[in-house]
């Protein structure tokens, strides 16, 4: 589930310090019972125009190499923003971004300065979940703003929403690296006030050609309308039992995945099964599961079964509406979801739509 393709990131299976004021009494917002966080209204944040000036943050891992950072600031300011990096954003405490407490003062002091319009991350890689009893949420709900990322940054935009009802953005990061594809997605649902519309659909091929990787395949057939809620599949499992663990009933569960054995994708959507994450939800929407295949000369069993057999093995006894392959996940062409925001999935017609607007102009 690393957030990005194009650098080496130790592998997750290699691997709270408490602060003081604010953070100790967001710490205790954390604990709020599940049904009060079910009962948050819908917060919309305010749409990102150029010029706007947004703050970019570490809450995962550290930058393999410093000139990293100077990518990740150089792709956010292709959309005209003026890219202001978190005070911490340089730190490595090991394979994490600095302390648990700096990643966090980093997310919070961007929600609490009036001059940053929006929040955009740096990379994912491994460490938002331990973040996330220290973050102030009720200075969260007293300034709602856009905050986008994939991959880690997954626990970290579910966590908010969760807690706040804030729309959250799952999409690139800055170091993911975006094409013409990415961009139009980010503008349309960050940068426009207006009903996002379609959404994730792959580009279609080249006239007479038969496309092999960008074909959208449906598992259950059928239509399902409800708010959207999601992201990488590692993150949505580790999330469960928790107060932050995401809220699926009668909602669109989009999930994606990266460099994951069939076996082990079968154990985390058996994992979501028993807790009853895949009956509560209206719809399933697959993303791209990048590298989830048995590892050549590595394989973890004689025999084993595709990504597509666990898939329906695991997702067609449920007769939720299910589409597979949809253009979001580790991919550089990734499209923006808004958590939160309402949507509906069609399997029968591949389509997937967000109905309303996920920001308000102002």
């Amino acid at each position: 589930m690393f957030s990005n393709l194009f650098r080496h990131r130790p592998s997750r299976r290699h691997f709270l310090q408490v602060t003081t004021g604010g953070i100790a009494a967001s710490a205790l917002s954390a604990t709020l019972p599940d049904d009060a966080a079910a009962a948050l209204p819908v917060l919309k944040p305010r749409m990102l125009r150029p010029g706007d000036t947004v703050g970019m943050v570490a809450p995962a891992s550290n930058a393999y190499e410093p000139e990293e950072i100077a990518i990740a600031q150089e792709t956010m300011e292709q959309y005209g923003f003026k890219v202001v990096l978190g005070r911490n954003i340089t730190a490595q405490n090991g394979y994490l971004a600095g302390t648990d407490a700096q990643r966090a003062a980093d997310v919070n002091e961007m929600f609490r300065r009036a001059d940053i319009r929006g929040i955009v991350t740096f990379s994912g890689g491994y460490g938002c979940s331990r973040i996330l009893p220290l973050l102030d949420y009720e200075q969260i709900r007293r300034s709602p703003k856009v905050i986008v990322g994939h991959s880690d940054i997954t626990a970290l935009l579910v966590g908010i929403n969760r807690k706040t009802g804030l729309v959250t953005f799952h999409g690139s990061s800055g170091l993911t690296g975006v094409g013409d594809y990415a961009m139009e997605h980010f503008r349309r649902t960050m940068m426009s006030s207006r009903a996002i519309g379609g959404v994730a659909k792959p580009p279609q091929p080249a006239e007479g050609t038969i496309e092999r990787t960008n074909r959208l395949i449906t598992i259950v057939p059928g239509q399902a309308t409800g708010q959207l809620v999601g992201g990488n599949l590692t993150l949505i499992t580790n999330l469960i039992g928790t107060p932050f663990e995401p809220d699926t009933t009668g909602k669109i569960l989009f999930l994606e995945e990266i460099g994951e054995e069939p076996y082990r994708i079968d154990r985390m959507l058996t994992q979501l099964w028993l807790a009853g994450k895949l009956q509560a939800a209206a719809g399933i929407a697959l993303g791209r599961f990048v590298d989830c295949y048995p590892k050549e000369y590595q394989a973890s069993f004689p025999q084993t079964i595709s990504l597509e057999n666990v898939l329906r093995d695991r997702l067609e006894p449920l007769k939720k509406p299910t589409l597979y392959n949809l253009m979001f996940g580790h991919v550089r062409e990734n499209a923006v979801l808004p958590i939160g925001a309402i949507a509906t999935l069609d399997a029968t017609a591949k389509t997937l739509i967000v109905n309303e607007n996920a920001v308000y102009a102002s």
